[in-house]
C-alpha cells in the first residue's frame, strides 16, 4: 500500500487469509465492542429475524442466506449495532471468528482484508458490481477472508470494470477512451471527451488502446 497506516490504531494478530495464517492487523471497532456487551441474545435474535434461510433463497444460490433488511448502496446486508453500522455478513463472523481484520502482511506490505463472498466466487455467470445477489449472502459457510488481490480477481472485479463500455459521463469509451499505466503499474481508464480542452495528464507510464468488450 502506498498510504501509511497507523500502527498504534491497531491490536497485531493472526487469521486465516486467502487460506493460509497470516499475520493481520484489528482495528477498535463499536459495533464489535456492542456485540459483545449486548443483553442476553437480543443482538443475535435481531440479527436472525432479518435473514431469510431457505432452500428456495432469492439470491443466486440456492444454499445462501438472504438478508432481508436493508441493504448499503453497495448491495451488503447493514444491521446497526452500538449506533454504528456494520455490515451484516461482519456481524456473523464476528461472532464466530472475532472481529475481522482491516490490514493482512503480503510480502512485507500491507494489503487491505475483504470478507468475501465463495458463493459470488464460483458463479462465473455474475457480473459483480452493486447489483450482485450473493453480496446480500450472510451464510457463514460462504465467506472467507481474502487479501485486496485475491478479492479482486475472485470477484471478477476487473471484468466487471472492463465490461463498462462508457466513462461515468456516458461517453463512449471505443470512441473517446484509452487506458494508462501509472507509474505504480496501476493502469486505468481516461476519456478524452471529459478532458477536452484540457492538456492530458502526464504519467511516467506507458499508454496502450483500449479494448472494450461488447
Amino acid at each position: 500500500m502506498s498510504q501509511e497506516v497507523d500502527l498504534t490504531r491497531y491490536t497485531p494478530a493472526e487469521a486465516v487469509v486467502d487460506g493460509r495464517i497470516s499475520a493481520v492487523l484489528i482495528p477498535e471497532r463499536r459495533w464489535y465492542n456492542a456485540l459483545l456487551s449486548g443483553q442476553g441474545d437480543e443482538p443475535i435474535e435481531r440479527w436472525n429475524a432479518k435473514v431469510f434461510q431457505d432452500l428456495e433463497s432469492p439470491t443466486a444460490s440456492e444454499d445462501c442466506w438472504t438478508w432481508t433488511a436493508s441493504l448499503s448502496k453497495d448491495g451488503y446486508g447493514s444491521f446497526r449495532l452500538g449506533g454504528q453500522k456494520a455490515r451484516a455478513h461482519h456481524v456473523l463472523w464476528a461472532l464466530e471468528h472475532g472481529s475481522p481484520p482491516a490490514y493482512v502482511y503480503v510480502s512485507n506490505r500491507l494489503e487491505r482484508v475483504h470478507l468475501g463472498h465463495l458463493c459470488h466466487d464460483r458463479d462465473e455467470t455474475c457480473q459483480g458490481g452493486p447489483s450482485c445477489l450473493h453480496r446480500a449472502c450472510v451464510n457463514p459457510e460462504h465467506l472467507a477472508l481474502q487479501s485486496q488481490s485475491t478479492n479482486v480477481r475472485a470477484g471478477h472485479g476487473g471484468d466487471f470494470h472492463r465490461r463498462k463500455a462508457q466513462c461515468p459521463s456516458g461517453h463512449a469509451y471505443a470512441e473517446f477512451g484509452f487506458s494508462y499505466t501509472d507509474p505504480h503499474g496501476t493502469t486505468r481508464r481516461y476519456c478524452r471527451a471529459c478532458q477536452h480542452g484540457q492538456r492530458a495528464p502526464q504519467f511516467a507510464g506507458s499508454r496502450k488502446g483500449l479494448e472494450v468488450a461488447a
